[in-house]
C-alpha cells in the first residue's frame, strides 16, 4: 500500500510537469484577447478624445461623434458573438474562485489593509469602492496574479489610481489583473485603472478615465465612454496572464511559480528512487 502511494505521487507529479507549462500560452479571455472594449449591448462614445487601442466590439450599436474617436483595431457590430461565449466563461470561472481575502466594505486605497495587496483573489460581498492611490505589491512573482470579485457595483472616486510596485521585468507581460463585476462599473473623472474590466451589466467611464494596461468588457448592456484612453497593449497581454482553466474544463487556476515546477520535479524523483529501492528490496533473493 505504501508503495502504490508513491507511485501515486510520481504520476501526480509527471502530470503537473505536462500540464502546467503547457498551459502558460492562452489568457482565460480566448477570443476576447484582442479586444480593448466589448460590450453585450451598445457602446456610446462621447466627447472628440476617446482613443481604443485594440478592437471595438458590440452586440447591438457602436454610436458617437463619428470619427472623432480613435480605435487602432477593427470595429465589430454583432447580434451574436464566440467573444460573449468566451466573456461568460472567464466571468463564471472568476467568480467561482475561492478568495484569499474578504475585503467587504473596505476602501481600496484608503482603508487599512486594502491599500497595498499582494497577488490572491479578493472578494467583496457586494459593492466595492476605489479611492486615492491602490498598490499592487508582485513580490517580484514571475506570474504574479490579482483577482477582485465584486458582488454588485464597482466605482471609482476622482483620480483614483492603480499601480504596481516590485514587479520583475519582462515577467509582467505574464502578469494577471482581473476585476470581476457582478453588475455595473462606474468610474469618477481621470481615474487611472490597470487590468481587465468584465462587469456582468453595464461600465460608465468618467471623463478623462484611463485602462494603460488592459480592457472594458460587459456581459449584456451597454459601455459609455467620455474622452477615455483604453489600452490591451497587445492580443493576449493587458495584465491577462498569470490564469488558467484546469484540464481544459471551466474552473480557473492560478499558474504556479518557476520554483514550483523544481516541486514538482524534487517530488517526482524522489518519489521514483523510493519506489526502485523497495522493488529492489523485495526482489527475490534479496
Amino acid at each position: 500500500m505504501q508503495m502504490m502511494n508513491f507511485k501515486h505521487i510520481a504520476l501526480l507529479a509527471v502530470a503537473g510537469l505536462l500540464f502546467i507549462p503547457g498551459a502558460r500560452a492562452q489568457s482565460i479571455l480566448g477570443s476576447t484577447g484582442s479586444y480593448a472594449v466589448m460590450a453585450g449591448g451598445t457602446v456610446t462614445i462621447n466627447g472628440l478624445a476617446t482613443t481604443i487601442n485594440g478592437d471595438l466590439g458590440a452586440i447591438g450599436t457602436i454610436a458617437g461623434p463619428g470619427s472623432n474617436y480613435t480605435v487602432t483595431g477593427g470595429s465589430h457590430v454583432t447580434t451574436t458573438s464566440q467573444n460573449q461565449t468566451d466573456f461568460t466563461r472567464a466571468f463564471t470561472g472568476l467568480d467561482a474562485m475561492t478568495p484569499t481575502a474578504d475585503l467587504s466594505g473596505m476602501i481600496l486605497g484608503t482603508t487599512a489593509g486594502a491599500v497595498i495587496l499582494s497577488p490572491g483573489v479578493y472578494t467583496f460581498t457586494s459593492t466595492a469602492q476605489l479611492t486615492g492611490t491602490l498598490t499592487l505589491d508582485a513580490q517580484h512573482q514571475t506570474n504574479a496574479t490579482w483577482v477582485f470579485q465584486v458582488g454588485s457595483t464597482f466605482t471609482t472616486a476622482a483620480d483614483a489610481t492603480v499601480t504596481f510596485i516590485n514587479t520583475t521585468g519582462d515577467s509582467v507581460a505574464n502578469y494577471g489583473l482581473f476585476w470581476q463585476i457582478g453588475s455595473t462599473v462606474v468610474t469618477g473623472a481621470n481615474t487611472a485603472l490597470q487590468g481587465n474590466l468584465l462587469a456582468g451589466t453595464t461600465i460608465n467611464f468618467g471623463a478623462g478615465t484611463t485602462i494603460s494596461h488592459g480592457r472594458a468588457m460587459t456581459g449584456s448592456n451597454t459601455i459609455t465612454l467620455d474622452n477615455n484612453a483604453i489600452d490591451h497593449i497587445l492580443a493576449n497581454s493587458g495584465y491577462s496572464g498569470g490564469l488558467t482553466y484546469l484540464d481544459g474544463g471551466n474552473t480557473i487556476v492560478a499558474i504556479p511559480e518557476p520554483g514550483t515546477y523544481a516541486l514538482f520535479a524534487g517530488v517526482l524523483t524522489l518519489a521514483v528512487a523510493v519506489i526502485r529501492r523497495r522493488a529492489a528490496g523485495t526482489a527475490p533473493g534479496a
